[in-house]
């Protein structure tokens, strides 16, 4: 018997378009029986499932953990990347789903990685939050946890003319949702990553956001808006994703943010 869906906590008003890819590296070598109830599946499987040699086409496969991957691989596991290093074989993990009802179709995929895990492979790349897990340290079946499922990236730098630096989220993709972009300053980042992964946590439970603006108090008296990706920020950053963008009530940028509301009155 599998377990219970995660659910939405308010069913989205619009028809999301969700898609999960997780890659998950390492050879199958032990025999184990697939339980939904053990792994966390509530029955829902994923679209599609496939196994990949390195030896097929090592330029590919290498691709996967290589380049920004691989410097992101060795920040997630911790600088232990020598398994990572010596997988020859991946699986790819992809789940399509228009308009879900819940969450079971991300809940399916991860069960199937912590599946492949017991049977032998060994680290797990979320492919649209950019995140590397160590096999051994998979998340087990439990309540949504959004923060695992999303990233808050600080690019730290920038090569903005204002010395602007972008603050977003990676993974929102997952559960049809854009991903959350703000340009900033590095004083602005505790403010702003607390706002953003506040926001993509009710995003990510079905929470919609309203167009063109959408409003968010950021705390008593003050306003930010989401509005639309005019500047194209998302294929700068290489989401993936379509993104909403957070501004002040003024629509201009957030550098200098923590500074202006410092020096309100109180």
């Amino acid at each position: 018997m599998g377990v219970t869906p995660w659910a939405f906590s308010q069913p989205p008003a619009t028809t999301r378009q969700a898609a999960v890819t997780l890659v998950i590296f390492g050879a199958l070598t032990r025999d184990e029986p697939m339980s939904l109830s053990k792994f966390g599946a509530p029955g829902t499987a994923p679209s599609d499932i496939r196994m990949f040699a390195r030896a097929d086409d090592p330029a590919w496969f290498d691709g996967w953990r290589s380049g920004s991957l691989g410097g992101i691989a060795r920040i997630d596991l911790d600088g232990d990347t020598a398994a990572l290093e010596r997988a020859n074989v991946l699986h790819v993990i992809t789940a399509e789903v228009t308009g879900p009802k819940d969450l079971g179709y991300l809940q399916s995929a991860w069960a199937i990685a912590r599946y492949f895990v017991a049977r032998g492979a060994t680290t797990v790349l979320d492919a649209h939050a950019m995140m590397f897990h160590a096999g051994a340290a998979l998340r087990p079946p439990g309540p949504l946890d959004v923060a695992y499922e999303v990233r808050v990236i600080y690019e730290a730098e920038s090569t903005r003319p204002d010395q602007a630096h972008a603050i977003h989220t990676r993974g929102l993709r997952k559960f049809g949702a854009p991903d959350l972009v703000a340009l900033c300053s590095d004083s602005d980042v505790p403010l702003i990553s607390s706002a953003i992964g506040e926001l993509a946590d009710a995003i990510a439970r079905g929470q919609e956001l309203g167009t063109p603006r959408h409003r968010v108090e950021v705390m008593p008296g003050v306003t930010w808006v989401v509005v639309p990706d005019e500047h194209r920020l998302a294929d700068l950053l290489q989401l993936n994703n379509t993104a909403r963008v957070l501004v002040d009530s003024e629509g201009h940028d957030l550098v200098g943010v923590a500074e202006r509301l410092r020096r309100m009155p109180s």
